[in-house]
């Protein structure tokens, strides 16, 4: 029997440790049925508070996907996923894996349910630590924890050296910007961003003359400043997650 697609977002805290830009958020993080990004996806869900779903795709367009409980995987009706109803606290934003456009299109969160989308259009491990990373804005420890575990040097996934400190590096040690570092960025796609609300045009009333502020000519709606970029912030966050295998 299969069970119900609706089930509670585990959030999973580790004393003395802190959350990075995105601990205040909840990601909806979609990740196809392969076993190297399925990894990505619960280490991520080891650090930050998420929804992890991952999706498959048969060749006719027909799409299954499953919730990770933080013990388990459970089903979601693809109407349930479409709808919204899988979840108690819903996302702030979500991250799609989508390697070569296999998600439909019916299958983007929905923006009555989710308010920004951003996706990665690779499942080559490399660019897509580079790019989650600077998605989550990971911290030093970070980088650190996901160079040694997935065996890759803290330059490959981490070009920019984004939040490692001069005291961080070995003495002549310098991470140096490569053009993997804007390569990278072909594979990031924001499909949605939220726009500032524009303020209401108000009428003052005075005792001599009815007064409205007109808007001015040259205002035009701001929108929210790309979450992933080239820039380098500062500064610090943590330990392990397993990989488990996202059955059926």
């Amino acid at each position: 029997m299969k069970r119900a697609a609706l089930f509670c977002l585990a959030v999973l805290v580790f004393a003395g440790s802190a959350y990075a830009s995105r601990k205040d958020e909840i990601t909806l993080v979609l990740v196809p049925r392969e076993d190297s990004v399925i990894r990505l996806g619960l280490d991520i869900f080891q650090r930050y508070p998420t929804l992890l779903v991952s999706y498959d795709v048969q060749p006719n367009g027909a799409a299954s996907f499953h919730g990770w409980t933080g013990k388990e995987w459970v089903n979601i009706t693809p109407e349930a996923f479409k709808a919204g109803d899988f979840f108690r606290t819903g996302p702030d934003s979500a991250l799609i894996i989508d390697e070569g456009a296999q998600l439909p299109e019916a299958y983007i969160p929905a923006e009555s349910w989710c308010g920004s989308v951003y996706k990665i259009t690779t499942t080559e491990i490399r660019p897509l630590l580079h790019l989650t990373g600077q998605y989550y804005d990971f911290k030093y420890k970070d980088w650190k924890w996901f160079s040694e575990n997935y065996k890759m040097s803290m330059e490959a996934i981490n070009p920019e050296g984004l939040n490692v400190a001069w005291y961080h590096k070995q003495l002549g040690d310098n991470l140096k910007k490569g053009p993997v570092a804007a390569d990278d960025l072909q594979f990031w796609v924001a499909v949605r961003h939220p726009v500032d609300p524009v303020e209401p045009v108000v009428a003052v009333e005075t005792n001599q003359v009815e007064m409205v502020e007109e808007p001015a000519t040259n205002i035009q709606e701001e929108v929210m400043s790309n979450p992933l970029t080239n820039s380098v912030p500062e500064a610090i966050v943590l330990g392990p997650g397993d990989a488990e295998d996202g059955g059926e």
